[in-house]
């Protein structure tokens, strides 16, 4: 299976925050820690040399010990990171104290653009700075449409829509887009992007499979298993295995998996 997904709008949403950069003091890019380096949209640096603060955001969902390495790792390259876990609200009074040390001698209320891929958490992150339901909220790309300026303590906000980049050169980093729901499912082989996440599984994560879904027999194929024993079943008996996989995606978008990490640090 190879990914590609560039629709038109985001080159739309593209120009579109390429003249929003015009109004903006900094941004606020927002990285889903269970693909820290995946979902980093390389485009993004290449826009603009104006202050930008990484959330790191699903940390509640990710290995800690790789959303340490990793957090270790962007404050050695000088970057300036703020670990979130944005469910709880933990992390947001350390976005604005960080707001406030990057413009100290700014006369007015600082202007952000709110930047990142789809699904990575950006309008939850606005929703909480706000304290209020101000922007969309979905668990698949593409919810988030046109402008909207907000006002938080401290900071005011502009929202933009979730953008990628036009060509994978990385089919792995497709692929771990894909399972965290940053590329829309209709257009995936579900059967084969949970057969992968089954395999990085069995090396990285070994017992996330039969924790969750008990042990497998030697010689037995975990995915039909799977589907057997959770009734994934088309007549006859025989295992639909897109629901099957359907099941496995969804217990590892939601944390029933465990906590893991998709980009495994290596920097060493």
């Amino acid at each position: 299976m190879t990914i590609q997904w560039y629709p038109g709008h985001m080159t739309r949403a593209k120009r579109m925050i390429k003249e929003e950069l015009k109004l903006v003091d900094g941004l606020l890019e927002v990285v889903d820690a269970r693909v820290p380096e995946s979902s980093r949209n390389p485009e993004i640096k290449e826009l603009t040399n104006k202050p930008r603060l990484i959330v790191l955001s699903k940390t509640d969902l990710a290995d800690p010990l790789q959303t340490q390495k990793w957090l270790e790792y962007w404050k050695g390259q000088d970057e300036n990171i703020v670990e979130t876990d944005l469910l709880k609200g933990q992390g947001l009074g350390e976005i604005r104290a960080s707001v406030a040390r990057t413009f100290p001698n700014l006369k007015r209320t600082p202007r952000l653009l709110v930047v990142g891929i789809p699904n990575v958490g950006k309008s939850t992150l606005i929703n909480g700075l706000t304290k209020r339901r101000a922007a969309g909220v979905g668990a698949r790309p593409g919810v988030t449409k046109g402008k909207q300026w907000l006002s938080a303590p401290g900071m005011q906000l502009l929202d933009s829509p979730g953008i990628l980049w036009p060509k994978f050169e990385d089919q792995e980093v497709a692929q771990r887009l894909a399972l965290v729901a940053s590329i829309r499912d209709e257009i995936l082989d579900l059967v084969e992007l949970v057969w992968y996440l089954m395999q990085f599984l069995a090396e990285h994560y070994p017992t996330a499979l039969s924790a969750r879904f008990g042990e497998f027999d030697e010689g037995e194929h975990p995915l039909e298993a799977i589907g057997r024993r959770r009734g994934c079943l088309l007549k006859g008996g025989v295992v639909d295995f897109n629901q099957a996989a359907s099941t496995v995606l969804k217990d590892f978008r939601t944390g029933k998996l465990g906590r893991i990490t998709l980009d495994l640090y290596s920097k060493e």
